[in-house]
């Protein structure tokens, strides 16, 4: 009996309460909701939400996407420019590097010649001292043998003179030419 009195009981009550529905609409009801305005406010909620989406959701999602695909695009081209960048400091390096090459090649054919330039120079310097020596040796020699023809003349001369004394005759022209060419042979000698 105990059960079936606390069934019957369980049935009175929800009778009374009028069941779950009944339980939601008093629920609601206590935080302000009022279901014969409510249909009318969720068809008002409803348009507000669609004129929102469309006139300010829509253009603010559109903005964003747009400065998002800026944001992508000037990143992309920030990566574009620091490779440029790097591939002109790269051809930068590579154009300073050839530069330097070449101007050690110059300045290694800019000494090279003018190391020829001095040695010509100085070989042009020793041939001109060699050819300054030779005639002046020439001139030297050439002065030497003037001045033994001279001298010889000259003791020639002296010889016939005083051979012309010791014997004490004037002697003539074809005598002292032959005492003189005696004495000249002599002295060759």
């Amino acid at each position: 009996m105990t059960t079936f009195s606390l069934l019957a009981a369980a049935d009175a009550a929800a009778a009374k309460s009028g069941g779950p529905v009944d339980d939601i609409i008093r629920l609601f009801g206590s935080f302000g909701v009022d279901w014969h305005h409510l249909l009318p406010q969720l068809v008002n909620f409803a348009l507000l939400v669609l004129v929102l989406y469309r006139f300010a959701i829509r253009p603010a999602l559109g903005q964003m996407e747009e400065r998002n695909r800026l944001i992508a695009q000037g990143l992309a081209d920030a990566k574009a420019a620091e490779q440029r960048l790097a591939e002109a400091q790269k051809a930068a390096d590579a154009k300073l590097n050839a530069a330097a090459d070449e101007s050690a090649r110059v300045l290694a054919e800019a000494r090279a010649s003018a190391a020829k330039t001095v040695e010509a120079a100085k070989s042009e310097a020793a041939a001109a001292a060699a050819e300054v020596l030779r005639k002046g040796q020439a001139a030297l020699e050439a002065d030497r043998a003037r001045m033994l023809n001279e001298v010889r003349g000259e003791l020639a001369r002296l010889v016939v003179d005083a051979s012309g004394k010791v014997l004490g005759q004037t002697l003539d022209d074809a005598q002292r030419a032959r005492l003189n060419e005696a004495a000249a042979k002599e002295l060759a000698r």
